[in-house]
């Protein structure tokens, strides 16, 4: 795993658990993740950065609608065979309707992953006992010239690169953003 540092998408948001919450939240990932897909997308419609209080105003929002729907809690974290519904009703409550809603889960492999990328789609990943992340949501954007995965991890507020043997296993949802 490498930190990322050229050719990467300005408008790509890596934004961590540890900017949110303040010790209030606990197992986030889940709401980071989607944030971060959020910001992306809206910063490309937007063509800025956006500020941090508007991207913890987003998380918030976030959070706030997966503990309303019973899908996300302090204590555990996300629940993975819900993520689909709770990506779909923060895309549609936030009001972001370039991102189409979340398609089937796919199993995610190099193969697979570089597959729906390369309709310039995005991964919402779910990691199963990932030797660093445990069990965990991330983002990936893209691939970098060396073929490596763009990474929105969560844990780093940076890039991070990962190659076919460190993405682990696990499912992802296909993200559409739209044109």
């Amino acid at each position: 795993m490498n930190k990322a540092s050229s050719n990467i998408n300005t408008f790509y948001s890596f934004h961590s658990t540890a900017e949110f919450g303040r010790g209030y939240y606990r197992n986030h990932c889940g709401p980071t993740a989607l944030t971060n897909l959020i910001v992306t997308t809206m910063q490309k419609q937007q063509g800025r950065e956006l500020a941090s209080d508007e991207v913890i105003a987003i998380f918030e929002k976030v959070a706030s609608i997966g503990r309303k729907r019973l899908i996300y809690n302090r204590r555990f974290g996300t629940t993975d065979l819900f993520i689909w519904f709770y990506a779909k009703s923060v895309f549609r409550k936030l009001g972001v309707a370039s991102l189409i809603r979340p398609a089937a889960r796919h199993t995610l492999s190099g193969k697979n992953a570089r597959r729906i990328l390369s309709r310039g789609s995005y991964l919402l990943i779910e990691l199963f006992g990932h030797p660093k992340y445990g069990w965990h949501q991330m983002v990936i954007y893209d691939t970098d010239e060396d073929g490596r995965f763009i990474t929105a991890d969560g844990m780093s507020s940076s890039p991070v690169l990962l190659d076919d043997e460190s993405i682990g296993r696990g499912l992802f949802l296909e993200i559409s953003p739209c044109a």
